[in-house]
């Protein structure tokens, strides 16, 4: 059987050594007929020529001239790329080896061209997503994503010609870069099906990230919210939207109280975040959001550690 050929999309800004590290994890892949395209997000670190010293024709260099953002990168990679399939992989995040092989493999047997595989995180390795993130889930994309389901890119595979029916990633997003394009998806009648072992983990969780800064976060959350709750409360309901609303709170506050407590976030900083994220919400959310802004940053911070977080994630 002739192997399809994958188009893997690499987007990178401003870390070269990180991009490079993702370069040679799908160089390893026992899976073999796959080009990988590197975008280059407005940043010069000497990535082309690293790439040039490895004399690989599999590899493909594009640059954007100015910081164009994650979704236009992906955009990008997207044009450029032959592959009968395409898939993602984020500059700080890993694949094991046998990743393709075993996506392909469930693609081939499924002859659907409305399907979308996944797979599993590698908890023991991985240092942003945690165990409860990914779940065993199959079927209707429409059953799980409007619930508020989500996956990150550099866990799927898909048809590339699906993809591009759908005019790729919406570049009027700041952030909800993912969630948007599966919820497009899901609006197409598309399934989802997985690879049923971890396959992904991250490798960096405290340098910048393509999409990291709050400000940004936040008014990507705005976007969303603005673009998505009203159809989704037309044809789904209120609880589906709550539980949207509730998903993006939860993981919000997560990452600015976890921030604070790192030492990245100041006190002022990481408190006038959470009031941002607040302002956002439209319904009455008791067992967290209530905590952050009534009883201060130094008790949210204690009751993180108390809460098992993993149950509502």
């Amino acid at each position: 059987m002739v192997e399809p050929l994958i188009s893997v999309v690499i987007p990178t800004f401003d870390r070269s050594e990180l991009a490079q590290g993702a370069i040679k994890n799908v160089l390893d892949q026992s899976y073999n007929n796959f080009e990988v395209i590197v975008v280059e997000d407005g940043s010069s670190t000497g990535l082309d020529e690293f790439i040039k010293g490895l004399g690989n024709e599999k590899v493909i260099y594009a640059s954007h001239e100015t910081n164009r953002g994650l979704a236009a990168s992906r955009n990008t990679g997207m044009n450029l790329s032959k592959g009968d399939y395409i898939a993602f992989l984020d500059d700080d995040d890993r694949w094991l080896k046998d990743k393709l092989m075993m996506q392909v493999d469930i693609m081939q047997r499924s002859n659907n061209p409305k399907i979308m595989v996944y797979c599993r995180n590698v908890p023991e390795k991985s240092k942003r997503y945690s165990s409860g993130q990914i779940r065993n889930i199959k079927g209707p994309m429409s059953d799980y994503i409007f619930q508020g389901f989500l996956l990150p890119s550099s866990s799927i595979l898909m048809h590339t010609s699906a993809l591009k029916s759908i005019g790729g990633h919406s570049t009027d997003l700041i952030s909800c870069i993912d969630h948007d394009i599966w919820m497009k998806l899901a609006r197409k009648g598309f399934h989802m099906d997985l690879v049923e072992e971890g396959l992904i983990y991250s490798v960096d969780d405290e340098r910048k990230r393509m999409v990291n800064e709050f400000d940004d976060r936040l008014e990507g959350i705005k976007q969303f919210f603005n673009k998505w709750k009203s159809e989704i409360v037309e044809e789904y309901g209120i609880e589906s939207w709550m539980k949207i609303e509730r998903k993006y709170h939860n993981q919000t506050s997560y990452g600015i109280v976890n921030s604070y407590r790192k030492g990245v976030l100041l006190k002022h900083q990481a408190t006038y975040y959470l009031n941002q994220l607040n302002s956002l919400e439209h319904y009455d959310y008791t067992w967290l959001d209530n905590t952050l802004s009534q009883f201060g940053l130094e008790k949210s911070t204690r009751l993180f550690n108390y809460i098992p977080l993993k149950r509502y994630l």
